[in-house]
């Protein structure tokens, strides 16, 4: 009798560490049930005129350096603007949108190249008061750098004139 009850809880120990190992064993199913990365993501599918939307395609969306063209539709959609059309050496793609400064409303922003997607952006109007000025790019030159530059030259001129004077006097 203990012989039985002892090869019972064997066996029953080995079909319950056998039964992960079986289930792992399966063939894969046509179908994976896991979720996958989405393969576009838009940072911000509402947006206020004056701001700027990326629709960013992950990598092997589009073909390896391929130009893409681009279409948008919407308020005043001409006078919209984007940039980042070409995909990367990955086929990886980031396109920045910015609606015109009277935009408002719905936008579609369409991408066909040798594959197809359309964004939809939706753009508040912003402030009555709010201007679309040119983005700050640091290309003017800040006060502190000119006094600088003044106080460099002046100490190179009094520098210069020590010089002169020491070799006159010498």
């Amino acid at each position: 009798m203990l012989k039985k009850l002892v090869s019972l809880t064997l066996a029953t120990g080995v079909l319950v560490l056998a039964a992960p190992v079986a289930a792992s064993a399966s063939p894969p199913s046509a179908v994976d049930s896991y979720a996958k990365p989405p393969e576009v993501t838009i940072d911000q599918p509402v947006i206020e005129t004056c701001e700027t939307s990326t629709i960013a395609f992950r990598t092997g969306y589009f073909l390896p350096d391929e130009d893409v063209a681009v279409e948008v539709a919407g308020a005043n959609a001409a006078r919209a603007t984007y940039s980042g059309e070409v995909a990367d050496g990955a086929g990886a793609l980031a396109l920045s949108f910015r609606p015109p400064a009277d935009g408002e409303g719905r936008y579609s922003v369409a991408l066909s190249g040798s594959r197809s997607y359309t964004a939809l952006i939706t753009v508040k109007k912003a402030d009555a008061t709010t201007t679309c000025g040119l983005a700050r790019t640091g290309g003017g030159v800040e006060p502190w750098m000119l006094g600088t530059g003044v106080l460099t030259l002046a100490a190179g001129g009094v520098l210069v004139a020590a010089s002169v004077r020491r070799r006159r006097t010498h």
